[in-house]
């Protein structure tokens, strides 16, 4: 056994507790026969003090005991390049038994770090530095490469993962969701890689108020919202934009296939789609801002996703075979019926009836069914038959055949410009009623600052209220807004 390791055992430096400290950081228990907590006192950027109190073996003491001596008085984003082979350059090679302990040391690290990032601040804890860009990475292959590709560019990289769901949620489903504990060690594991700072940022509780619980609350209502939408806008390009300016960071980088750039001739950010169509994310960012656009770097949208995957299998080979992201990131494998039946405890049976008023079949919960739906009626019909209407007050569904269900025009509320006002009182463009949909020629008008008639050339199926309908000339997006009801 180490000497050093013995000395540390025997005599552990930074012991003890720090009270009312301004972070904490613990990781293991429960399962785990090794326990580290951290306390420490954080000046700015700087650890100006810090102590440990463990429970295990001798190789946890002496673990928790050399890692607060390595980060006492270091700067809190160089800390996060600390892994375990430093320790065990001091301390000697772990035995494969005791190789647990060098996790949980370094994870009670990044949990401190964690802790402290994720506190609102009111000041800056690193100056502004116009080099230094955060990239919002998600342990996916469009994110590492983005962080990769601004790295080789000369940047000074940061990268950041958002925590978006309480522990006993990922306990639960963390091979089940996009956004699991494995994901945020596979973001570690490439900034590592890169010898980037990493840090997770914790927006468990904002992104409950005004992501989860409007999500279910408009499935109540009968309508079918976009959480991605109005994550881009509060969380990832709100909440997380304004907290990496604390970090110094001038820029926010994502691995959207899209094109941010400025128009020479009217000095406004744009928003362009991506060079490969077949991948083009602009449709979810109609709701931001050109405050919020002037912080946002997307490099992905000048690749084709054929080319990031052949370019991630030969610099992150452990990414070769990453699955893609799954639609809503907060529910497991997709079920938005176990989902929503866990959120709104109130769902009832009800009928179905078809267009004449007559009743056909029973419905399990109208929140279980979105406009124009064909599959899960459980009807028994000549033709193919298609949700055509939710009346929630009056637990109702209403049936329809393909052309019960085609409609001419919609109203949208909530409109967002990228300009900052429409192209004018009355005009034409290409309209995407849904992410995946093929964009439709329609005239927009404005009704007022918040609302506007789209009228298609031709009838449009399964016109969704609660889904975005957005605009699109040639190819830039101006913006869009929320679908109300068909007219």
């Amino acid at each position: 056994m180490n000497s050093n390791l013995i000395l540390l055992f025997k005599k552990p430096s930074n012991i003890g507790e720090i009270s009312n400290p301004d972070a904490s950081g613990s990781s293991g228990g429960t399962s785990c026969p090794g326990y580290i907590k951290l306390t420490a006192r954080i000046n700015k950027n700087i650890i100006s003090d810090i102590k440990f109190k463990a429970a295990g073996c001798n190789y946890t003491i002496a673990a928790a005991s050399y890692l607060t001596t390595l980060i006492k008085n270091g700067d809190i984003l160089k800390s996060t390049l600390i892994t375990g082979k430093e320790l065990e350059k001091y301390l000697g090679k772990f035995p494969a038994a005791k190789k647990y302990v060098l996790d949980i040391a370094i994870n009670a690290l990044n949990n401190l770090i964690s802790d402290y990032i994720s506190k609102p601040y009111t000041g800056n804890i690193y100056k502004k530095n116009p080099r230094r860009i955060a990239v919002a990475m998600s342990g996916g292959i469009d994110s590492s490469m983005t962080a990769g590709f601004l790295k080789n560019d000369g940047w000074e990289v940061i990268g950041v993962t958002m925590k978006l769901l309480p522990d006993d949620f990922y306990r639960k489903n963390n091979a089940k969701i996009c956004c699991s504990l494995n994901n945020i060690k596979t973001a570690r594991k490439v900034s590592l890689k890169l010898d980037i700072p990493h840090i997770v940022i914790n927006f468990v509780s904002p992104f409950e108020k005004n992501i989860i619980d409007p999500f279910c609350l408009e499935y109540q209502k009968g309508r079918t919202p976009n959480p991605c939408v109005e994550c881009n806008k509060y969380i990832k390009f709100g909440a997380l934009l304004k907290k990496i300016k604390t970090l110094g960071a001038s820029y926010l980088a994502t691995g959207h296939y899209c094109r941010i750039e400025k128009s020479p001739s009217s000095g406004l950010f744009e928003i362009r789609k991506g060079l490969d169509k077949g991948k083009e994310q602009s449709y979810v960012l109609w709701k931001l801002s050109q405050d919020q656009l002037s912080m946002i770097k997307t490099p992905m949208g000048i690749f084709t996703k054929d080319y990031i995957k052949k370019e991630t299998g030969k610099i992150y080979p452990f990414l070769k075979n990453k699955s893609e992201s799954q639609d809503i990131c907060f529910i497991p494998e997709n079920n938005y019926h176990s989902f929503l039946a866990s959120k709104l405890r109130k769902i009832k049976q009800g009928t179905i009836l078809n267009t004449g008023g007559e009743i056909i079949g029973t419905h399990k919960g109208y929140p279980f069914f979105t406009v124009g739906q064909r599959k899960g009626l459980g009807i028994s019909y000549s033709k193919p038959l298609y949700v055509k209407e939710i009346i929630p007050e009056k637990n109702i569904i209403i049936a329809g055949e393909e052309k019960d269900i085609l409609q001419r025009s919609l109203k949208v509320k909530d409109l967002n410009f990228i300009a900052g006002s429409p192209p004018g009182k009355n005009f034409k463009s290409m309209v995407k009623i849904r992410y995946n949909f093929k964009e439709i020629p329609a005239e927009i008008k404005i009704e007022n600052k918040k609302t506007a008639t789209v009228v298609f050339d031709s009838p449009q199926k399964a016109i969704t209220p609660g889904q975005s309908a957005v605009f699109y000339i040639d190819d830039i997006l101006i913006g869009g807004g929320v679908i109300m009801k068909s007219l």
